[in-house]
């Protein structure tokens, strides 16, 4: 009886590891350059309309592959009027994943829109990737929460991103260029890498004394998957960092004599971080998932640290462990709200996502925007 329980025993344990063993995925690179092919981390249509290269990174924030970088950068330096979307995905997905084909259909339609075409734009998209999916078994998969998100923070917390993306942008800003803009974009953990990488580039200096600027001009983070804890010290640095000179329309530096090399308009933030209402990840089930494991780690004690913006107010740093930058109630600047049915404008060219163009073309500045957010035209 006891041997048939042990023989039983052992091949339960021995499907079960099976199973978990057959369902990792893989390390990568997925595409990496070889002798043979030494451009296969870079593709695009024939037509040349568009570029798109991938670059990926291991757990511990290695490069799994260096020369993808270098291809990378040789297409930007190439590029006369680059137009770079630099984007890093989140959870379950990695360089081999249904992110890949939305990213790159998101840098194909940007490619057709009639404003690029006719300005003779170079439109490049640079996937960045990570292992944000170990294990492929149904179910199991949703386990991998928590240790995805220490290793996209550890993605983050080392050199190699950083660099790569300060290197992206650089060469589409190199001196010859008749155009040049980069966007950097991340979502769920891609927005926790995003954010907490560049964090520590916004608040550097210079010799001078003076702020160093950005090389990138736009960096959104989409329903980010992590705490609002480096959120909020960022802000409030930032705070501590610069005033509002309303004369200006711009921020500028509290260092003495230092203000003229630090003057940030005010319709160029550092950091956009954009929360759906509706993304139960990040704004049900993240504050559950920190609160439990705040109880099994025994974390009750908390300090009390300043609201940004908050004249002085202070509350339980517990408060921005436990949700995201985008649903804590501290940090959200701007919010916002429906204004009715609106009508197509005239000028739209496009049959697809007719409403991206729509807000392509009347780019609304000043204190009051607005923008179309769905396609309701008939």
């Amino acid at each position: 009886m006891r041997s048939s329980n042990l023989i039983c025993c052992r091949g339960l344990f021995a499907l079960v590891s099976s199973i978990l063993i057959g369902g990792c995925a893989e390390y990568g690179p997925y595409h990496g350059n070889i002798s043979g092919e030494p451009l296969n981390s870079v593709r695009g249509p024939s037509d040349g309309r568009y570029k798109f290269a991938f670059i990926e990174f291991g757990d511990q924030g290695s490069a799994l592959d260096t020369s993808q970088r270098a291809a990378a950068i040789n297409v930007i330096r190439q590029a006369q009027r680059p137009l770079l979307f630099v984007y890093i995905h989140g959870w379950m997905n990695d360089a081999n994943s249904g992110d890949v084909c939305r990213f790159e259909h998101f840098i194909d339609m940007i490619s057709r829109l009639p404003e690029v075409t006719q300005g003779n734009i170079n439109v490049i998209g640079v996937y960045i990737a990570w292992r944000g999916k170990n294990l492929t078994v149904p179910g199991l998969d949703l386990l991998t929460f928590w240790n995805r998100k220490l290793a996209g923070g550890d993605v983050a917390a080392q050199n190699s991103c950083l660099a790569t993306i300060n290197e992206l942008a650089l060469a589409a800003r190199e001196p010859g260029k008749k155009v040049h803009h980069c966007v950097l974009m991340g979502h769920s953990f891609g927005g926790l890498v995003l954010s907490n990488t560049i964090s520590h580039s916004i608040l550097d200096a210079s010799s001078t004394g003076a702020r160093n600027a950005s090389p990138w001009d736009m960096a959104v983070a989409f329903n980010a998957a992590d705490n609002s804890i480096g959120t909020r010290q960022l802000m409030s640095e930032l705070e501590y960092l610069y005033r509002y000179d309303s004369t200006r329309g711009a921020y500028v530096g509290r260092t003495p004599g230092a203000e003229e090399g630090a003057v940030i308009k005010e319709d160029r933030p550092f950091l956009i971080v954009l929360q759906s209402e509706n993304d139960q990840a990040t704004g049900k089930f993240f504050p559950i998932g920190q609160g439990l494991a705040n109880t099994v780690n025994l974390h009750y004690h908390w300090d009390r640290v300043p609201v940004p913006g908050g004249g002085g107010k202070k509350v339980s740093e517990r408060e921005f462990q436990t949700h995201t930058p985008g649903n804590d109630k501290y940090l959200v600047n701007f919010k916002v709200v429906p204004l009715g049915e609106a009508t197509p404008p005239e000028g739209l060219n496009t049959n697809e996502n007719r409403a991206f163009e729509a807000n392509l073309l009347h780019n609304v500045r000043g204190p009051h925007l607005s923008y179309q957010r769905e396609e309701r035209w008939s």
